[in-house]
């Protein structure tokens, strides 16, 4: 606070960098995970990089593992381009309850990534996704503030 008693306004450049850096690093993790399910897709295999193999039910389970990594690659590329759409003037054209809207989603799907991960003491997994919760975490606190950086936010000078 201020002498005035008023909060004082967020160091502009300093907030405006460190909301993008959340921002392209939340899209990171999601680019990543696009990548890996990608690859998944390619060889037909189902779960994550560097964890067990599901057990052969799983597969029987699913009828086409390809189509459904390719789907699961899919969301994550979704997620990457609307977090990346929250940091740039592109995001002022949807409305800022539904980029918000989304941005929880995609905080909470990144939040569960990191549960999902914990068990199998996948640590390069459970780093990189813990990183992308705590990122697109603060993005959505960012977004919803409307602090600089962010689509709804001051625009840039």
């Amino acid at each position: 606070m201020t002498a005035s008693g008023s909060p004082s306004a967020p160091d502009t450049p300093r907030t405006r960098g460190l909301v993008r850096a959340a921002g392209l690093l939340a899209a990171a993790h999601w680019l990543f995970y696009t990548a890996e399910k990608t690859y998944l897709a390619a060889i037909g295999r189902l779960g994550m990089v560097g964890s067990p193999d599901p057990p052969a039910s799983a597969y029987q389970e699913i009828p086409d593992v390809s189509a459904a990594q390719l789907g699961n690659a899919a969301v994550g590329a979704l997620a990457a381009a609307i977090v990346i759409l929250a940091i740039t003037r592109a995001g002022r054209l949807v409305p800022r309850p539904v980029l918000l809207g989304a941005l929880l989603l995609i905080t909470l799907a990144t939040a569960g990534a990191v549960a999902l991960v914990a068990p199998h003491a996948n640590w390069a997994h459970l780093a990189l996704s813990a990183a992308g919760a705590c990122a697109a975490a603060y993005l959505a606190y960012a977004s919803f503030r409307r602090l600089p950086g962010t689509a709804h936010g001051p625009a840039d000078p």
